[in-house]
């Protein structure tokens, strides 16, 4: 049982990748598509993992999104699930990164993988 805070800015894709969390065993998740937004929401709810796109709409980067949630927070699990997956660069801290589209058994297979950390 666990929260996931899932950052990025296409809707489809995120309902997917919180699909996918549940499939997973995530027991809830928060979607949210900019910097702001992952870190109100962390506050709210803390997350278990956080699942992050790696460019955001705007010139945002989920990478400085989950490194201000970390700073704070401790190191939550984080898998990258991004088309830009190369752009990535500062993202050795990651249980995983996927490259989209993404095969989904190897995602939820990850995600379980996270948590048991």
């Amino acid at each position: 049982m666990f929260h996931v805070l899932v950052i990025e800015d296409e809707p489809l894709i995120a309902d997917y990748v919180a699909a996918l969390a549940e499939m997973a065993g995530a027991t809830s998740s928060t979607i949210v598509d900019t910097i702001k937004g992952a870190l109100d929401a962390a506050r709210s709810h803390a997350p278990d993992m956080i699942l992050s796109d790696v460019n955001l709409m705007h010139g945002e980067r989920g990478p400085d999104a989950v490194a201000a949630i970390r700073s704070t927070m401790g190191e939550i699990p984080v898998i990258f699930i991004s088309a830009t997956a190369d752009d990535c660069v500062d993202c050795d801290y990651a249980s995983a990164i996927f490259e989209k589209p993404v095969q989904p058994e190897r995602v939820v297979a990850a995600i379980i993988a996270a948590d048991r950390c």
